[in-house]
This record gives structure tokens, C-alpha cells and sequence, in this order.
């Protein structure tokens, strides 16, 4: 299962969301580890600490079947962007073509 995040306004963030990263204070003091479930006191309290957005786990499987090929095309055409330049043959193409394999395997 492969999941990803989403950065959230804290009005959006609700109960039982799972933080994506370390949750840092402005001295770079760890307030909640990443993979830590939310509560509703947690976020309430996170007023106090200045924070206005936090990056929220998503789950790839919970994502519709077009959502997905869409993501899937839009990384295969940023990695043909990159390599717009590469020649047909060589260690480059050698590492795009690995490249596409595996952004292929990854959203099956």
C-alpha cells in the first residue's frame, strides 16, 4: 500500500487524521512524531503553538482509479520533461527507462 500526504489547514484537519511528518515547534522541539494519530484535544491545542497547516497521510488506496492514472500520467510526463534533452541510447536513457519501469510497478 503506498500512501503520500497532503498538507491541511489546521479548520480541516479532524479527528483520527495521521500526521505525515514530525510535527515541529518553531525551536524545532518535536511536538508529535510523524504517524501519530490526531485527537480533537491535540488539535485544539495546536492553536497555542502557532501552527496553521499540517501534512496529512492519504492513503493510495482510498484514491479513485481515475485519480490515480491521472497522477500516474502526470509523473511519467514530468520525468519525459526532465529527460527532454537525454539521447536515445546511453547511461541516461538507461536510467529513464528504469525510471519509467518503476513509476509504472509503483501505482500498480
Amino acid at each position: 500500500m503506498n500512501k503520500r500526504h497532503h498538507y491541511l489547514p489546521l479548520q480541516s484537519v479532524i479527528a483520527d487524521m495521521v500526521l505525515a511528518d514530525n510535527l515541529l515547534d518553531k525551536q524545532g522541539h518535536v511536538l508529535l512524531p510523524a504517524g501519530t494519530c490526531l485527537t480533537s484535544v491535540m488539535i485544539a491545542s495546536m492553536h497555542h503553538h502557532d501552527v496553521h497547516q499540517l501534512s496529512i497521510l492519504i492513503d493510495d488506496a482510498s484514491e479513485p482509479e481515475q485519480d490515480k492514472e491521472v497522477t500516474r500520467q502526470a509523473k511519467m510526463d514530468r520525468l519525459n520533461k526532465i529527460f527532454r534533452h537525454a539521447e536515445q541510447a546511453g547511461p541516461i536513457a538507461s536510467l529513464l527507462i528504469y525510471l519509467q519501469k518503476y513509476r509504472q510497478e509503483e501505482t500498480l
